[in-house]
């Protein structure tokens, strides 16, 4: 079993695949621990799928996988059933998120289950439209779900694999699995870390922003009404 493993969803980003991919491998040996690289396409219509076939057969630490179908949550799901690490890291392809977070949430994971990277807490370089979006939804996700973190993006958070194998029904097929894992274990009352992060991220979004709002605010009113006033999410 290695230390770690890192799982990045990607759609379409053949120009950054590879560049970004030896980045971030050659930063992970610098810190001298047993980590494997998983990469899965959801959806990919450019020649991203040929890029992380290649990438995967020419070096050992690299594992990628190509869905047919959208959904970065399909694409995660898949992760667990591939990863062998004692921790899942999740990061975005375009290393938006400076890699320190790699090992200072690997510190923090010998005494939490979940590590959630904050933006908010720490620096973002984001438009304001995209500031603005997230502080709604983490707004919702206090007064609704009564959770006090500050960052349910995708990248830069960190599970343990006990806390993935306990709440395997939390992830769902696009973006929620973040907030509805984060919401499992802290209803759970298991140990959680926020750990302030440089973002920069001058980049369009990849999501329809207003789409992927509703989405969101769905999910977070599915998560009020069976997790707070039901009690019947998450079990574990």
């Amino acid at each position: 079993m290695v230390d770690y493993s890192i799982f990045i969803p990607v759609l379409n980003e053949a120009e950054i695949l590879e560049t970004n991919s030896h980045r971030l491998l050659d930063y992970l040996d610098g810190l001298g621990h047993r980590f494997e690289l998983i990469i899965g396409s959801n959806g990919s219509s450019d020649a991203t799928a040929a890029i992380g076939a290649a990438l995967a057969a020419r070096d050992a630490r690299v594992r990628f996988f190509a869905l047919a179908a959208p959904g970065p949550g399909r694409a995660f799901a898949r992760a667990l059933d591939l990863f062998s690490g004692r921790a899942l890291i999740t990061l975005d392809m375009d290393l938006a998120v400076e890699l320190e977070f790699i090992p200072r949430a690997c510190d923090l994971l010998k005494d939490h289950e979940v590590v959630v990277g904050s933006k908010q807490q720490g620096r973002q370089e984001r438009s304001a439209a995209r500031i603005a979006g997230s502080g709604m939804y983490i707004t919702c996700a206090r007064l609704l779900l009564g959770l006090p973190y500050q960052d349910y993006s995708l990248g830069a958070k960190a599970f343990s694999r006990r806390v993935l194998e306990r709440f395997p029904g939390a992830v769902d097929r696009h973006t929620a699995y973040v907030a509805n894992l984060i919401f499992a274990a802290h209803a759970a009352g298991l140990p959680i870390a926020e750990l302030p992060v440089l973002c920069t991220d001058t980049r369009a979004s990849r999501f329809n922003l207003g789409h992927e709002a509703l989405y969101r605010l769905a999910w977070v009113l599915r998560l009020f009404w069976q997790g707070r006033l039901l009690r019947r999410f998450p079990s574990g």
